[in-house]
């Protein structure tokens, strides 16, 4: 401790001293440690010292050190009822404080010439006192860890205007994941590459090696929310261009990726090997018809293991500038979880425009072959018809879509498979899975890129509800509203089916000049069931429409819209209205405002629970721009749900920061405030920073 006291004097003698105070008053602030030293504000360097030399060999437009202090406090406190014969309150708070001295090292320059190697760099290194208490029941925690603070950004660049380009990069940084309604995440990462790159108008050529370690958690909830992922490999490109009409490129990846998730001692390690080659030749009039070839090979090894390989090509040909016809094949063989399924599918398509018209029309038929069940055959068209031109009072768009799908499943009485089916998990609707029957010990959810593996329970909740399956996302957990997922799983099948679905879409909008929007949508959906045994299914109809009015102005706007969805799995009325508004927009105040509100009325019928739920979100943010050294700003966003099936839920979420520049002394506070408030449980915390930096130049920039 007595060498933190003695750094920290150090440290506000250097801020405070009175000669070097005045004599940087009027130059502002450099960036922060973080970033490279190029991204310095101009006037300071003007201002800085430039009585400093560097040696011959080595050219420094940049030098500077800053000495540094944070400190950080938060609280949180979460409280769930146990339900049961034994229900009780459980309450559990935690406390951190935290202390940082830091001194830090930024620049940038060349070594022996700047056509040779060019470098930037920023460092910081201190001591870290830190304070931790648990009080929960039973035995509480108390624990003061110290240690040292080391973070660096490096880059070098060797040959900058060669042929070959050589970039090497080391980064080890700490930062926050700020989340909604949820206390934020302290990040720490690690990050090392090397880059080739092969400069040429035909061949250029790029190889690049990484390996990455990333750490997250709450210090609030400590372990709970612990994360960590690694990641190690290479990529290789290059694109081959014999001339403008001809390219081929190709792209290699390897990569070994390891994930600890969420505090548990669940671990996934995937190794994959990714290939793909995209060949293109434009010919034809004005080099409007063309050739695409594209074939994909992954192979996969470890716990989400999945092996794929795709060759799909694609000829367009342009007939005349309004008509132009497509073909396509595709085959695809997938395998996940020991079970392989192949996929062969044709597409003849043609496109028409004239004027304000546009036309499409398509074709297909494909047939899926699965090793242990899920066979299938099918074909269908499509046609769309699009019209959009301006008239006197604004502009009118308008589609009319229409789609014929006739499905024959042979499943011999097995599980079926489906892989990385595409699912948005959308407040307060539930996910319905595609097929019916899912077994739910075989779902599978990741992340859209499937670099991250959501758990059931904490992240999803599974609801069964009689045939169907549907998923809806954990507040608490780590999918965020409205985002899209993908989810592999198993299925119960028949020994047989044929199927016949017609799907009709219809848009309607029409933009005046005052602002108005009307628009109009609806989706109709019929379809037949010719033969069924064993399982019982039944044909699943749609007729959805929705009414909607915008308002845009150049301050405001305001919706409203009514959606009526006569689905056979679980149809309902909804409401919504909301707009947003800019309160504030003139030096040096900037305010805006934005609330919706929804109200969904679900009918519960074929067995379904009845329910409604009422979603009110509003949010704002100020800004407030004093001087160019002093700033304040401030976020707000609230939340309310009201769910008859599933609670209440009130959310909280509210940040503050004020900047303040003096020369190059800054000074940074922040406040946040999140509070999630469900029906069995309740997640509050309040946390702030405090950051102080001093900057001393020693060479100023060119």
């Amino acid at each position: 401790m007595s060498v933190c006291r003695a750094l920290g004097v150090v440290a506000l003698f250097a801020w405070l001293c009175p000669a070097g105070a005045a004599a940087q008053a009027d130059a502002p602030a450099s960036s922060p440690t973080t970033q490279p030293a190029r991204a310095r504000d101009e006037g300071a360097k003007d201002d800085a010292p430039r009585g400093a030399r560097s040696p011959s060999w080595l050219a420094l437009d940049e030098l500077s050190f800053e000495l540094g202090f944070e400190t950080e406090w938060w609280r949180r406190e979460v409280r769930s009822q146990r339900r049961g014969p034994y229900a009780q309150t459980y309450r559990q708070t935690n406390r951190e404080r935290r202390f940082q001295e830091t001194i830090g090292l930024e620049g940038s320059g060349a070594l022996l010439d700047e056509r040779l190697l060019q470098f930037d760099f920023s460092g910081l290194w201190g001591l870290s006192q830190e304070w931790y208490d648990e009080t929960r029941p039973g035995r509480d925690l108390h624990t003061s860890p110290d240690g040292d603070v080391l973070e660096y950004d490096l880059r070098g660049v060797l040959f900058p205007e060669g042929k070959l380009t050589t970039e090497i990069t080391a980064s080890k940084l700490d930062d926050r994941i700020p989340r909604p309604f949820l206390p934020s995440l302290d990040r720490r990462r690690e990050r090392y590459g090397l880059e080739l790159s092969y400069h040429d108008d035909v061949l250029p050529m790029r190889l690049r090696l990484y390996d990455e370690d990333e750490r997250l958690d709450s210090p609030a909830r400590r372990g709970l929310d612990d994360e960590r992922r690694e990641a190690r490999g290479l990529e290789y490109e290059a694109t081959w261009r014999p001339s403008d009409a001809q390219q081929l490129r190709l792209r290699y990846e390897h990569e070994d990726r390891g994930e600890q998730y969420s505090g548990t001692r669940r671990r996934t390690d995937t190794v994959r090997d990714y290939l793909t080659l995209d060949h293109q030749l434009t010919f034809g009039l004005d080099d409007k018809s063309r050739l695409e070839t594209l074939a994909r090979f992954q192979d996969e090894r470890g716990d989400l293991a999945r092996d794929t390989f795709e060759l799909a090509p694609q000829l367009r040909l342009q007939h005349t500038e309004d008509l132009a016809t497509i073909y396509k094949l595709q085959y695809l063989r997938d395998s996940f979880e020991g079970q392989r399924q192949e996929l062969y599918r044709g597409d003849i398509g043609l496109e028409y425009t004239r004027d304000d018209w546009r036309t499409a029309l398509n074709v297909y038929g494909l047939l899926q072959d699965v090793e242990r069940g899920g066979d299938l055959n099918e074909w269908g068209g499509s046609a769309l018809l699009a019209y959009e031109r301006d008239t006197g009072s604004g502009r009118f768009r308008g589609s009319i879509g229409y789609e014929h799908a006739q499905t024959r499943a042979d499943d011999g009485g097995r599980d079926g498979l489906v892989i990385s089916e595409s699912q948005t998990l959308r407040d307060p609707l539930l996910a319905y899975l595609t097929r019916e029957y899912v077994i739910p010990a075989s779902l599978l959810v990741t992340s859209s890129d499937r670099r991250r593996v959501y758990l059931a329970g904490r992240d999803y909740l599974v609801v069964p509800l009689g045939r169907y399956t549907a998923l809806r996302r954990v507040p608490t957990g780590r999918i965020a509203n409205s985002e899209t997922v993908l989810v592999s799983y198993r299925y119960r099948t028949s020994q047989g089916r044929e199927s016949n679905r017609d799907r009709l879409d219809v848009r309607l909008e029409h933009k005046f000049k005052s602002g108005w929007t009307p628009y109009y949508a609806a989706t109709l959906q019929w379809e037949a069931i010719d033969r069924q045994r064993h399982l019982a299914y039944v044909p699943r109809d749609i007729c959805r429409h929705r009414l909607g009015l915008r308002y845009q102005q150049s301050r405001w706007s305001a919706y409203g819209e009514y959606e009526y969805n006569d689905d056979s799995v679980d149809p309902y009325h909804a409401g919504r209205v909301g707009g947003d508004l800019t309160l504030m927009q003139r030096a040096p105040h900037e305010w805006d405002a934005r609330a919706d509100l929804s109200y969904f009325d679900f009918a519960g019928e074929r067995g379904l629970a009845r329910r409604d739920a009422l979603l009110l979100d509003i949010s704002t943010s100020y800004r407030l721009t004093l001087r160019e050294d002093l700033e304040a700003r401030a976020t707000a966003a609230y939340r309310y749900e009201d769910d008859s099936l599933f609670g209440v839920t009130n959310g909280v979420d509210v940040s503050a920061a004020l900047e303040w520049k003096i020369g190059l002394f800054s000074a940074l506070f922040e406040v946040e405030y999140d509070l999630l408030d469900l029906s069995d449980s309740r997640d509050g915390s309040l946390a702030a920073w405090i950051k102080l930096k001093r900057e001393i130049p020693v060479i100023a920039g060119k």
